[in-house]
């Protein structure tokens, strides 16, 4: 593994909050932001490699806005958006880039977070020791040339981590509070699949967060992740991602972790962050009820894409939209189990389906194949009001 630029003193992430502040501008290509943003090249370049995502437009690497860079816009600085940075860093998804060794700058970051920090379902305080831990871990595989740029590494990588912010419990781990940011680490996460496969399904982002075993990098035991990822990947695909919101605990929740005691009852933004997590778990609760009843088939055109791990892909639809122009309902009797194409051509109003006899027409010269009616197993009611608004409001 090669640390790159990492091994340069960035100073901590309000360093580079500062930076993007002051040097992104939208579509801002990388060599522009890097002589705006106010820092020398060689710590700018940390800021480019480790922590933004980029796309490459014509012949240059531009710098995407995703939610990291939205927050960083719009917070004053703490520790929800170092925790985002420090998400970042570990993520290792830098974007699409031109030169090939920066496709993985941040192996080494993931390598020692995945395998070396995270132990048990969580995060020890003990194992963010950089003495006894982080050096000797990163020692064995970093490919440092000098003793002064590994120190100066794992300097580094220990002061971002105290900027999280992070409780110690009595049980000697971490409290991550991973309800009050990780569905923004979820999103950002999304953004940057997307930017390597456009037009993602919630199948593949699904597949992939496990894959990438997210929630070691957020600290949280693997159940965090299985309970969220389903629902926070149909809001991804569906538009509906602006639920995927961030808050900072409240001073009770910190004292509670740190006592480890009961935390108070949820108040003002803790209760709103409780109710989205509550739609986040209804939202993967309706897609393995359809997961379950139509096995992956696709109710409009019968078809069944198989992933080589076995899965599906399919994504979980409204028919009537959900949000306050259209009030759909978030309930399987306003869903349906489509392909991704399918999906994408129902909420682009390409797809008729009669409320009555459930005929099935494609429009605008769209010819994929696809059923006489709409597939409906005997498990699964459709409101048939839902089909009648759709082909009422949103066809007209």
């Amino acid at each position: 593994m090669k640390p790159l630029s990492f091994t340069r003193n960035l100073g901590g992430f309000e360093k580079a909050y500062k930076a993007i502040r002051k040097g992104y501008a939208p579509e801002i290509t990388v060599k522009l932001f890097r002589e705006r943003c106010g820092l020398g090249s060689d710590v700018s370049l940390l800021v480019t490699e480790f922590i933004l995502a980029t796309k490459i437009k014509g012949d240059e690497e531009v710098i995407v806005a995703d939610e990291l860079v939205t927050e960083t816009l719009s917070r004053p600085f703490g520790p929800l958006i170092a925790r985002l940075y420090f998400f970042a860093v570990n993520l290792n998804m830098p974007g699409d880039r031109l030169k090939t060794d920066h496709l993985n700058p941040a192996e080494m970051q993931n390598t020692l977070v995945r395998e070396h920090l995270f132990v048990d379902g969580g995060w020890p305080v003990s194992r963010f020791d950089k003495d006894s831990v982080i050096e000797p871990a990163v020692a064995m595989f970093g490919g440092f040339t000098s003793q002064r740029a590994l120190r100066k590494w794992v300097n580094n990588y220990s002061y971002m981590a105290e900027q999280c912010s992070f409780v110690p419990t009595p049980e000697g781990r971490y409290e991550t509070f991973a309800d009050s940011w990780g569905l923004l680490a979820l999103r950002v996460f999304f953004q940057r699949h997307a930017i390597m496969s456009p037009s993602p399904d919630a199948s593949a982002l699904i597949a992939d967060a496990r894959s990438r075993e997210l929630y070691k990098l957020i600290g949280v035991p693997p159940d965090w992740l299985d309970e969220r990822i389903e629902g926070a990947a149909e809001m991804f695909v569906s538009g509906q991602d602006l639920m995927l919101t961030g808050f900072l605990e409240e001073k009770g929740e910190r004292e509670a972790a740190r006592k480890g005691s009961m935390p108070p009852p949820p108040g003002g933004e803790a209760k709103r962050r409780e109710t989205t997590v509550s739609q986040i778990l209804r939202r993967g609760e309706n897609r393995r009820f359809l997961l379950d009843a139509y096995n992956g088939v696709c109710q409009l055109s019968g078809v069944k894409l198989v992933m080589p791990d076995g899965s599906f892909s399919v994504d979980c639809a409204h028919i009537r939209p959900l949000g306050n122009e259209h009030r759909g309902m978030d309930r399987t009797d306003n869903m349906l189990s489509l392909s991704p194409n399918m999906h994408r051509l129902l909420d682009r109003r390409c797809v008729r389906i009669d409320p009555e006899s459930l005929s099935i027409k494609l429009l605008h010269g769209n010819d994929l194949p696809h059923l006489p009616r709409l597939l409906i197993r005997e498990n699964h009611s459709i409101d048939r009001e839902n089909l009648s608004y759709y082909l009422q409001k949103i066809l007209k």
